[in-house]
């Protein structure tokens, strides 16, 4: 994905990389703090559902994937995309 990154010139492409990262990172970011403070976290009044946010960032982290590689194979094929 990277190297598709660097050579892609397109500003949105470029940005639905980046949001990729991004919930890649908060995912597992919420993922990891949900696996480490478990025991802390659920005697809050509100429990944040670490895991069921990382299945949220994750799902949305596979639909930006997706897209941007679709754009990068419709660019090699020399579409519109």
């Amino acid at each position: 994905m990277y190297k598709y990154y660097i050579y892609t010139a397109d500003v949105c492409a470029k940005r639905i990389a980046k949001l990729y990262v991004a919930t890649l990172l908060l995912g597992s970011l919420f993922w990891f703090g949900d696996r480490v403070f478990c025991k802390e976290i659920s005697q809050w009044q509100v429990n944040p559902q670490g895991h069921a946010l990382w299945h949220v960032f994750m799902g949305l982290n596979s639909y930006f994937a997706n897209t941007f590689l679709m754009f990068c194979r419709a660019e090699q094929r020399d579409w519109s995309p």
